[in-house]
């Protein structure tokens, strides 16, 4: 519900006069009318005024499982934690503020306020700081409704002044960030190329202009303007993080890598550098440098619950007991967010695990799943009816007459089904032979099937899948060699190319019909290792059916129920492959795999632990070992407390 204008004018004037109780009590006496984030928001603004920090801070926890993203919500938490003489958190809340929310003055000055801001984070503020007090009343507007998710009013009003003030750079670069949050990313290139004809050396709006680039999958493009913005700021630390980036992006990883121990030579105490260089070095496969970097993050910054969880992300790494004595007493601390706790909780189920203590060990791993489900939107319901679509438009007819209208290229080869199932062993294994290169999980069939649904939502009255119905066989053939051509910039010299985005099982439809000839491997697991696998993992981003285990059968129970649809109608066009076949007999196994794919036999697939590619996932260090059949029954260890994971599943 929204909040009642009168109501919200009432309390900010009580607030005003400052009197707190008075302000608290008709808060209470009026919740009926004020949203649950306005009634939080309020109830902790007050708390903090009348110095009842820890329960200012506890409401606050409330708010952001509201909106994880609300940037108000961090000020408040940096206002509290200046209050209570904790620097360090403040100065994350306070970042973390402006990152949410960069039209909060108070935040960018808060953090001038603090003696432990770096000489970065300073300029950045000042930088901030002379830009908000130069834009027009109207565009700080914008800009906070922006960051605030309304992004109707936004937009109206951004329109309203480019129609008085039409060239008018900032109002245009603000439209266009309204473009990008809406997913409209052509409209918002369109704006910012624009933009950059009047301020051709604008550093911000080229950083804007590569990294609408890369979300629309124009990959190359984005590498060639990086590379330019960079020679001509050769020294910014926003050039260099952005080309930086970018160069992770397109898979130039040494590249990459070169540049981010050259911005930490000048940036030493920036944690979240080393956090970057960490990433890195486990894609290469260089585990020691990958765990002093990890380890410096977290020196940096005690609270980097990001910095514990990738180390033990790298599955290979053993905690101490005393980082796990400190672990323990950071997730009790009342003073650290959810957001740390969550990374946390999945740093002590892993460390537990390792020590064999499945019990406790279970215990994190529910806990931080729990705390993140609510900063989660996806819905089961929507997934339903997304399959259930798929099935009543995808029919056996509709590929008898469309068959061969697609791009008839063979080089792709689809690797996909449920993340932390194989999908990298088998990637791995393929990607060891002379003809195939890797690439990653490459987002294009899904910015396909958006594009296609003219961005929305998945229900009855989508455009998508029905709009396969009536696609043009010039259109199939366009949408596919398009496919082909954003795949170049990730590619070597093989024949043929893996893309390995595991969510493309949804859209098989749609790539048999753009690529008729694409070959197709779905990797598939016993139902509770498949699945337990996946909610001990805490994902960078997406999979967020993983942090329950009522979404996670559902998941699965829907996606076997979508690739049986998808066999049925396409026979024989899909390689199905079992990891526990896979695992206990392998070379067989291989060998099935390599003819599906037309491929002759070579020795360095069944050796694919011996490549030096770099690996991005998770498994990227179970992949530089030999096949082993230890992990097959994992899951049994916790089978005590899976009883909710199996009464969901059908299978």
């Amino acid at each position: 519900m929204k909040t009642d204008n009168k109501i919200n004018q009432k309390i900010r004037d009580l607030i005003s006069a400052k009197d707190f109780d008075k302000s608290l009590i008709f808060i209470e006496a009026n919740k009926d009318k004020l949203s649950e984030l306005d009634y939080w928001f309020y109830i902790s603004v007050n708390l903090r005024y009348l110095e009842r920090f820890q329960d200012a801070l506890a409401s606050l926890s409330k708010l952001i499982k509201i909106d994880s993203t609300y940037g108000r919500a961090y000020q408040e938490y940096g206002h509290n934690y200046v209050k209570l003489n904790k620097k360090d958190l403040a100065l994350k809340a306070y970042t973390r503020a402006v990152n949410y929310n960069p039209s909060l003055q108070a935040s960018w000055l808060g953090i001038l306020g603090l003696d432990n801001a770096t000489e970065d984070i300073i300029n950045l503020a000042n930088k901030n700081i002379i830009y908000l007090k130069n834009l027009p009343p109207e565009l700080k507007s914008v800009l906070s409704f922006i960051h605030e998710g309304k992004l109707k009013k936004a937009d109206d009003l951004c329109r309203f002044y480019l129609q008085n003030s039409p060239h008018h750079i900032d109002g245009m670069k603000l439209l266009a960030t309204i473009c990008s949050e809406l997913h409209v990313y052509d409209d918002a290139e369109f704006l910012l190329e624009s933009c950059l004809e009047f301020e051709s050396d604008n550093l911000d709006t080229l950083i804007q202009y590569i990294n609408i680039l890369i979300k629309r999958q124009k990959y190359g493009s984005a590498l060639e303007h990086a590379k330019i913005m960079y020679s001509k700021f050769p020294n910014d630390i926003n050039a260099e993080i952005t080309y930086a980036v970018t160069l992770q992006q397109t898979d130039n990883q040494i590249e990459a890598l070169d540049l981010y121990k050259k911005i930490l030579k000048k940036n030493p105490a920036n944690y979240q550098l080393h956090l970057s260089c960490g990433h890195l070095y486990k894609n290469f496969g260089v585990i020691e440098n990958s765990i002093i970097s990890y380890k410096k993050s977290y020196e940096i910054n005690n609270f980097c619950g990001d910095a514990y969880w990738s180390l033990a992300n790298l599955k290979t790494y053993n905690f101490d007991d005393s980082e796990i004595k400190k672990l323990e007493e950071m997730v009790l601390d009342e003073y650290i967010n959810d957001e740390e706790k969550i990374y946390m909780h999945f740093a002590l189920g892993k460390a537990y695990e390792d020590a064999t203590e499945y019990e406790r060990s279970f215990s994190h791993y529910k806990k931080g799943n729990d705390l993140k489900l609510p900063y989660t939107k996806y819905k089961t319901k929507d997934f339903i009816i997304e399959c259930s679509n798929q099935k009543e438009v995808c029919t056996e007819d509709l590929f008898n007459i469309k068959k061969d209208w697609g791009n008839s290229s063979n080089e792709p080869i689809f690797i996909l089904g449920l993340p932390r199932v194989g999908s990298t062993l088998v990637e791995q294994i393929l990607a060891s032979h002379s003809m195939v290169d890797a690439t990653h999980e490459l987002p294009n069939i899904l910015a396909i099937s958006h594009k296609l649904n003219l961005r929305r939502a998945q229900d009855k009255e989508s455009r998508y899948p029905d709009i396969l119905l009536s696609l043009s066989a010039p259109q199939f053939k366009l949408i596919g060699e398009n496919y082909i051509n954003d795949s170049e910039v990730f590619r070597k010299d093989g024949v043929y190319f893996i893309d390995k985005m595991p969510n493309n099982f949804r859209h098989i439809g749609l790539i048999k019909l753009i690529l008729p000839n694409a070959k197709i491997i779905d990797i598939r697991r016993n139902s509770m290792s498949a699945c337990f696998s996946c909610y001990k993992q805490l994902f960078a981003e997406g999979q967020e059916f993983t942090y329950s285990f009522e979404r996670l059968g559902n998941y699965y129970n829907n996606y076997i129920d979508l690739m049986d649809h998808w066999n049925k109608v396409l026979p024989n066009q899909i390689l199905s492959v079992n990891y526990e076949d896979l695992v206990n007999n392998f070379e067989f196994t291989v060998k099935e795999i390599l003819d599906y794919c037309k491929l002759p036999f070579e020795d360095a697939c069944i050796e694919f632990y011996k490549s030096k590619r770099s690996v991005k996932t998770p498994s990227a260090q179970q992949v530089r070992q030999p096949i082993y059949t230890s992990g097959l029954d994992y899951w049994k260890n916790y089978d005590p407390y899976l009883d909710e994971l199996k009464k969901h599943l059908n299978y």
